[in-house]
């Protein structure tokens, strides 16, 4: 659930400049298009989509001694696909982290632990349905006044409604920083390596009947079918933020994946992101 962001909201908590608990309401508008939505091997079910997507968030802080606090958040997400509608989906979501700096200071390490959860409601395909449970903690630190860093590892296990296709865990390994160009322009990167299950979409095919650990037909997508494999999935995620005021932020990102799974099978693919973000104040 938690995106680049999300791994740093608390180190003001942690670094002295926090006087009290605070409250957030923040509203994210974005248009992303991904190369390969349909997470397809072979080209002819290699399928591409823009979409629109908005989410809404409430979060609370609350400082628990000079160098711990939690963060606990709600939000709700809609993703619109233009071409395949049935895979647009409305998402709910809670979570808290727990983040502690042992020794006081504005360069000393931090530590943090979390626990989330997410309802995945599908529009027109509902073997997609399910519940997200994870686990995180981690480590992270300023180095100076412009770079900090963050390093993690996060414990996935989705549990679908009614199938064993999309129900699967997920072990992730993940490393994240980001650089102040400029009292207005943030430039990010997160990299992560991701071991466990993943779902591949193709046309029937002996191939992958013999690799997958589980399969069914996937109607989103014609007439494909759903196969899930033991995979490692490789991301770069690379992006800018632009500050234009305390409420308003642009941000553009690039993210580029590579999942390479059991049988030699494999897919990649980029998502362009453009997105607005306001907090209320």
């Amino acid at each position: 659930m938690h995106c680049f962001r999300h791994y740093f909201f608390l180190a003001t908590l942690v670094t002295g400049t926090a006087l009290a608990d605070a409250s957030h309401i923040e509203a994210e508008l974005s248009l992303r298009h991904d190369s390969n939505v349909s997470r397809a091997e072979a080209s002819d079910d290699i399928s591409s989509d823009n979409i629109l997507a908005m989410d809404i968030n409430v979060s609370r802080s609350f400082i628990l001694s000079p160098n711990s606090g939690v963060l606990l958040r709600a939000e709700t997400a809609l993703a619109e696909f233009k071409h395949f509608d049935d895979i647009s989906h409305v998402d709910l979501g809670v979570s808290a982290l727990y983040r502690i700096q042992p020794i006081v200071g504005y360069t000393s390490p931090w530590f943090d632990a979390g626990i989330s959860a997410q309802r995945l409601n599908f529009m027109g395909s509902d073997i997609r349905n399910g519940n997200v449970l994870a686990l995180d903690a981690g480590i992270g630190q300023r180095f100076t006044d412009k770079l900090r860093a963050h390093g993690g590892i996060t414990l996935e296990r989705r549990y679908a409604d009614d199938n064993d296709v999309f129900d699967w865990q997920r072990l992730k390994v993940s490393i994240a920083a980001d650089f102040k160009y400029s009292p207005a322009i943030t430039f990010y990167t997160n990299l992560s390596r991701t071991y466990g299950d993943q779902v591949f979409t193709a046309t029937p095919t002996p191939a992958f009947l013999n690799a997958a650990k589980a399969v069914m037909n996937d109607s989103a997508f014609g007439a494909r079918r759903a196969y899930r494999l033991n995979a490692v999935a490789d991301m770069l995620e690379l992006g800018s933020s632009f500050s234009l005021n305390p409420s308003n932020t642009l941000d553009v990102g690039l993210r580029y994946f590579q999942i390479d799974a059991e049988g030699s099978h494999s897919y990649d693919g980029t998502e362009v992101r453009m997105s607005w973000l306001y907090r209320f104040q």
